[in-house]
């Protein structure tokens, strides 16, 4: 079977890529593991790469120029496997083209490339787009680390309690508020000042998803009960997401979008629905988020 993870290290930090879906796939500092390693009974993923929707699309469906297609959860490259462009030892991208199978999912001519560098001794993140089609390119971007944190199973639920995170200033967010079953938006509206979140199952029993908007989003701080926490330079994405499996799993996603999932009723053409990015022919897009730990 072909080894499709990739690894770049600098000092007593070792990075793991999976090229299936271009995503992380470990962080290791000093042998201690810092990614989600996935579970059976809860979120099998570690990360993903999203590109070009984020979540779901109402009815798996969406229209370009009129003309109707089907995509998957968090759209294209969540699926593919990337090549290696380039690899240093602590610094490492991946490429992937469209193709005759994508272009019938999603019809744009398009490159994108995962970058993942400890140059500075930091992880960072930077998701590249280019429009290489002849008419502009709409589309949704974000990041999905999973990071470990400490649980204890009780009752039959995996209790997060004591684990929490920190903003680097007071937020007054907006929020999109998820239907019961987590799936697509029902509205938008404010949410209550926030800076420090404490963990618990029961926020996501409640919410589904966290998606915070409207606010610039810079630092935040994941502490953990064993000490071993996460900051994250978000570079002030539109969209913020937080989330965990609402009964089992033992870890914390902090998403940076450009993008939503679909509203409850959407607008069926990708370049109207909300949320959305357009990049004209010729041009690239530069997403980025860097992981300290």
């Amino acid at each position: 079977m072909e080894n499709k993870i990739v690894q770049i290290k600098k000092n007593n930090i070792i990075v793991s890529v999976n090229r299936q879906g271009g995503c992380l796939d470990s962080i290791k500092k000093d042998g201690y593991e810092y990614l989600w390693q996935g579970a059976e009974e809860s979120w099998k993923g570690k990360d993903v790469a999203i590109f070009p929707f984020i979540a779901r699309l109402k009815d798996g469906i969406y229209n370009v120029d009129g003309k109707e297609y089907s995509m998957k959860n968090h759209g294209l490259i969540r699926y593919a496997t990337l090549d290696v462009e380039s690899q240093e030892e602590d610094e490492v991208t991946l490429l992937f083209k469209a193709n005759e199978e994508t272009l019938l999912q999603y019809p744009y001519n398009f490159t994108f490339r995962s970058n993942y560098s400890l140059k500075d001794g930091n992880l960072k993140v930077t998701y590249y787009v280019d429009n290489i089609d002849t008419k502009p390119l709409y589309f949704g971007i974000g990041g999905h680390p999973a990071f470990q944190i400490p649980f204890e199973r009780k009752d039959g639920v995996d209790v997060i309690d004591g684990n929490y995170i920190v903003f680097e200033n007071e937020l007054n967010p907006n929020n999109y508020y998820l239907d019961e079953n987590g799936s697509f938006i029902v509205k938008k509206g404010p949410f209550e000042k926030v800076q420090r979140i404490d963990l618990k199952k029961e926020i996501f029993q409640k919410y589904k998803t966290l998606m915070f908007c409207d606010e610039k989003f810079d630092k935040v701080t994941l502490y953990k009960k064993d000490g071993k926490n996460v900051s994250m330079n978000l570079n002030n994405p539109k969209t913020v997401a937080i989330w965990t499996k609402e009964y089992f799993g033992g870890y914390i996603c902090i998403e940076p979008w450009n993008g939503i999932p679909d509203i409850s009723n959407p607008k069926r053409e990708l370049s109207q629905k909300d949320g959305i990015n357009k990049l004209d022919p010729g041009k690239r897009y530069t997403f980025s988020y860097s992981i300290s730990i």
